[in-house]
């Protein structure tokens, strides 16, 4: 008598092992999304960084170009922070989750002025609550 084949390879998991999360194609396309603004505004800051070299040569004031590179610069940590965001959605992350949501409030609230360009962010934040299971 001898033992049963084990499953295929996909479907078995060895005792003390987890199955991988499963991550729902709206967080997936979230992540992604937050990952190409993140590095969208990386080349936005590196312009931004590289511009005050150019614009003293110009003849502008010395404190106009270090007014543009300190705005570079918290652009830069600014795309750091949504590159970041976005690898921890990708890996359902719970401190990811969190400060999605914090962005996602913080766009609601600025965008008073503008009710309609609050749709977006409202029905992301819908969506994150309604998936926040997923997160750990």
């Amino acid at each position: 008598m001898s033992a049963p084949p084990p499953p295929p390879p996909g479907y078995y998991y060895p005792p003390g092992a987890y199955a991988p999360p499963s991550r729902p194609i709206g967080v997936a396309i979230l992540a992604i999304l937050t990952v190409l603004v993140g590095v969208l505004l990386l080349f936005a800051a590196m312009l931004v960084l590289v511009a005050p070299a150019f614009i003293i040569g110009f003849g502008l004031p010395i404190e106009f170009g270090l007014a543009v590179g300190v705005v570079g610069g918290i652009l830069l940590i600014i795309a750091l922070l949504w590159i970041a965001v976005g690898m921890g959605l990708w890996r359902l992350r719970g401190w990811a989750w969190w400060l999605a949501v914090i962005v996602m409030v913080l766009s609601i609230v600025s965008s008073f002025a503008a009710p309609g360009a609050a749709i977006i962010p409202i029905l992301l934040l819908v969506y994150l609550v309604l998936v926040r299971k997923h997160f750990r």
